[in-house]
Order: structure tokens, then sequence, then C-alpha cells
């Protein structure tokens, strides 16, 4: 169990309905992707409920988390202080420099980014998130940062290893693997004929061979998916002649010869 709060900052009477639905709708998906990352279960393994809500001297809700039942799988650990601590974490490094923090995918720096667009509009002078004893404040300084590391400088052709999670079938097919070593979430838009694959690989360890799309820092946002297996497969294929009856994958001992490969290296 976990608390997890924000506040909106201005006079209360002069803060709209929208905004504040806007913001808190914005918190509680932060805290489902960060659960779904964090704790591996698709749908999240938390639940939010109201703990308090108070005027004084601005509006400030709170939310107490419970672990949600589950009829079937193994049983759930109580991630719920880790989430909100990483979260905090991500928005602190939002505020304070132009990286991209592990756990949040491009959807979620762009519901930051949504959320504290909203200062300055509707009576929000600004935003603190609290968890816990620690508190992060938002300002429009957190924009100008997401600004810096959402546009796409560069591609190139490559590989991303990490747990493959949170399949998406609205709008745009898309996945999220985190990195093996980084945590950060890469975005991968799929085609319809990857679909099958990517369920059976759901919450396994893979390697994605594709278009990279990276930012300024060079971190990977989005790859588009040309190949899918999973990383346990890819380590046995390492003995085999031939991979999938593919002659570019032939003696691939490991995601990096690949790319070598690939590249003419």
């Amino acid at each position: 169990m976990a608390d997890f709060g924000i506040e909106i900052k201005g006079d209360p009477t002069g803060i709209s309905a929208l905004t504040f639905k806007a913001t808190v709708n914005d918190a509680i998906n932060l805290l489902h992707e960060y659960d779904t990352a964090i704790s591996g279960v698709s749908q999240g393994s938390l639940s939010w409920y109201l703990a308090q809500l108070s005027l004084t001297p601005n509006v400030q809700v709170a939310f107490r988390s419970r672990l949600r039942p589950r009829r079937r799988g193994p049983v759930v650990v109580d991630n719920s202080d880790t989430i909100t601590h990483s979260l905090l974490s991500g928005l602190d490094s939002l505020e304070h420099k132009a990286v991209t923090p592990p756990y949040i995918s491009v959807g979620g720096i762009e519901r930051v980014q949504h959320m504290v667009s909203l200062i300055g509009k509707n009576g929000a002078t600004g935003f603190r998130v609290r968890a816990d004893n620690n508190a992060v404040d938002l300002t429009p300084a957190t924009i100008d940062n997401i600004e810096k590391i959402l546009p796409v400088r560069r591609t190139s052709i490559g590989s991303v290893e990490g747990k493959l999670e949170g399949i998406n079938l609205h709008r745009k097919l898309r996945v999220i693997v985190y990195h093996a070593i980084t945590n950060k979430a890469v975005t991968c838009d799929i085609r319809e004929e990857f679909l099958d694959k990517v369920k059976e690989c759901l919450g396994k360890r893979v390697v994605v061979f594709g278009i990279l799309h990276k930012n300024i820092n060079g971190d990977t946002l989005r790859v588009t998916m040309q190949r899918l297996v999973l990383a346990e497969e890819l380590l046995e294929t390492s003995t085999r002649a031939r991979i999938m009856d593919d002659p570019v994958f032939t003696s691939a001992a490991t995601t990096a010869d690949y790319i070598r490969r690939i590249r003419g290296g």
C-alpha cells in the first residue's frame, strides 16, 4: 500500500472542473504505466482509491493503492512504493534535465507534457506531486526539457533487447519493450502480421530488430519492428548454421554481431 498525491496550485475557486479532471486523469494513467512496467502485470497490479481531498490552501487530492485481486496466475507482490517513487523520480528528472527516465514511454512523456501545459490556464499556476514524504514541483521547465528529448534526430537499423509489455490495439498497433539494461521504455510500432508473435512473447525478454528512431541524446524512442525474437531463442540459435531461413542471421552469436552485419561492419 502506498499514498500518492497531486496538488494543483492556485485559487481553488478559479480552477476549472476540466483542469481538475485532466490533471487527475493524467496522474492516474502515469501511475498505471509505471505499475505495468514494474509489476509486469499487463493490466496493472494496483487500483487507486481516494484518500483525501482538500481545498486549503490549494486543491490537493491524495490516493491510496490497493492490490487488485487476481483469479489466476501467480500472486503479485505489492510494488506500490517502488511504483510511486519511480514515478516521482521520473518527474523530477523531466523537471530538471533533458533526459528520458526509466519506465516511461513516449506516450507517458506526452501525458506529462499535457498535464504541465495546463499551468497558466483556468486557474492552475503549478503542480506538486507527492509520494509519502517526498515531493516534486512541476513547472514550465518540464515542457522545455520534454521538447528537447521527444523529437527524433536520427534513424538507424539495429535492435533493442528487453522485456515486452503493454500491447496497445487502439489507433496504431504498438507494444512497449523495457530496455534490459536501462529500463527505459521503447515504443515498438508493429504490423498486424506480428500480433500473434507479440502475444506469445508478452512478459518475456525479447530482441526487436528494425528501424530505430533516436532523440538528441541517442536514446531509442521508437522502433519500427521488422523482426521479433525471444532472447533465449536467439541465444540458442547462435550455434546453428542458419536462423529462420534468413542468411542475414547466419552464425549470429549476439545482437551486436547482427548489428555489425547489417551495417556492413
